[in-house]
């Protein structure tokens, strides 16, 4: 497996006030610091219109990155295709694969929050769709110099980009949230599949439906492949490292897990503000993964053991993983 990791200082947390320019800096000195540690990759996430700061423009941040490093993969964790006319997204990501010398992944996402829909004038209720073909048209015009594209939402004819990526194609993920639908989609169009924080048994569930629509469309084993991203808390005890993810539900997950419609249940629909004491808010909670430096290892092997390629890890204690948790699922 490799280990990618989501690096601080994108977005600031309401106890913890600052400056944007000394967050976006903070964040800078993390990715040098991810590639020193010998993290495989680091990622750049996307929202728009945030008090916080939070990053809009991911590949912006990622080409910032490139500049300071040599080897680290850089992943756009998720960015939000869907707000974007799918042709100029493929241009920002080839001028940045070139940048950093054939470094770019891309995490591809649909979106959730209305208010980023609104305001760009795009509609929310095709954004699967539109994902999917945006994900197909992005692939061509990253492997071929001239390419055709004739979808339901978007129509190219013999249209180029320029520059061509270093990689060809870009490599794509398809992020599917928590939902078997994104996993459906991800396995049927042949792409690399990006799961959000779950628990194991239901990452397992979600992989192996994947890997099926995959297999079935007529993909082979090694076109499908998986990421997971996992919250990792480390304590010396399983209370202390509680404790710790306690602290970030309060900080920052309950507001946007409950506020913007994260949750989203079996049949597509986006839940704001449910109680907390529903299934999809218990299993999210659930997902964060606590516990010793032993148990942590004992549970990434774990999804070794399920498949996944990839574990995007989100965590305050790099250092503590990079010398204690890596070395040993590195064996």
């Amino acid at each position: 497996m490799e280990f990618w990791t989501a690096c601080n200082g994108l977005t600031k947390l309401r106890p913890m006030p600052n400056n944007l320019a000394d967050f976006y800096d903070t964040w800078i000195q993390d990715v040098i610091r991810a590639e020193e540690l010998g993290f495989d990759g680091i990622n750049a996430p996307e929202h728009h219109f945030m008090y916080d700061g939070f990053i809009p423009s991911p590949l912006q941040a990622l080409s910032a990155a490139a500049a300071v490093t040599s080897k680290v993969r850089l992943a756009t964790g998720a960015m939000l295709l869907t707000l974007y006319d799918p042709l100029e997204a493929a241009e920002m990501a080839a001028t940045a694969d070139v940048l950093s010398n054939g470094r770019i992944s891309l995490g591809l996402g649909m979106g959730y929050r209305p208010m980023e829909f609104d305001a760009f004038g795009t509609a929310k209720k095709t954004r699967g769709a539109r994902l999917t073909e945006g994900m197909a048209v992005m692939k061509l015009a990253t492997s071929q110099e001239t390419f055709s594209y004739e979808g339901k939402h978007y129509q190219y004819k013999d249209a180029t980009i320029a520059p061509q990526p270093v990689q060809k194609p870009l490599d794509l993920w398809y992020c599917g949230g928590t939902s078997s639908i994104g996993a459906r989609r991800a396995g049927t169009a042949g792409l690399g599949y990006w799961l959000a924080t779950s628990p194991l048994d239901a990452s397992e569930h979600i992989i192996k439906e994947y890997r099926q629509h995959g297999r079935e469309a007529g993909w082979e084993a090694d076109q499908l492949r998986t990421c997971v991203f996992k919250d990792i808390f480390i304590g010396e005890t399983v209370e202390e490292a509680k404790e710790m993810a306690k602290q970030m539900m309060e900080y920052f997950y309950d507001e946007h897990i409950l506020g913007y419609g994260y949750l989203v249940d079996e049949t597509g629909k986006n839940l704001y503000n449910p109680p907390k004491d529903h299934p999809l808010y218990e299993r999210f909670v659930d997902s964060l993964t606590c516990g010793t430096v032993e148990m942590i290892i004992d549970e990434l092997k774990k999804y070794e053991t399920i498949g996944v390629d990839i574990v995007m890890i989100q965590s305050t204690q790099q250092e503590l993983i990079a010398e204690k948790v890596l070395p040993e699922l590195r064996r």
